[in-house]
């Protein structure tokens, strides 16, 4: 009897993690593949367009900074992904073996050049340093991926 409940419970649980990963989309999937491969992975939140200048200044920043890195940088967008909850203007840093970093609405190009020396283990100078962004404490990718 104890053979058969413990198979039965080990049938469900193997159930629910397959259910888990069979409701996410190929993005999500991939997103997880990045993040166990220790990969930086940065999550862009939704960007209705703006007629402003600080609509231009940060889509300029955040895509110049993008451009320039994308050979290290995985790149992917929160519509991509059904269970993100990011707001409008944001941009989740996440690398597995790093602290998270979550940029609302931030247009210093500093900050973001912070993120990147820190997960390339890079010195990062004083005048960088001022514009450490803020720490993530719980982790968005870990949940997406179901960790």
């Amino acid at each position: 009897m104890k053979k058969i409940l413990l198979r039965c419970f080990a049938f469900s649980i193997m159930g629910c993690a397959w259910v888990a990963t069979a409701e996410q989309t190929s993005s999500e999937k991939q997103l997880c593949d990045d993040y166990n491969n220790d990969k930086a992975i940065i999550i862009i939140g939704n960007t209705p367009f703006e007629d402003s200048e600080w609509y231009a200044d940060w889509s300029s920043i955040l895509n110049s900074f993008v451009i320039a890195n994308n050979e290290f940088l995985h790149v992917y967008r929160a519509s991509q992904l059904r269970h993100t909850d990011l707001k409008n203007y944001s941009v989740l840093f996440s690398k597995k073996s790093k602290q998270n970093y979550l940029l609302e609405e931030v247009i210093e190009p500093q900050s973001y050049e912070y993120v990147l020396l820190e997960y390339t283990q890079a010195n990062i100078p004083k005048h960088i340093n001022a514009f450490k962004p803020d720490q993530l404490n719980t982790n968005l990718v870990s949940k997406i991926c179901n960790l």
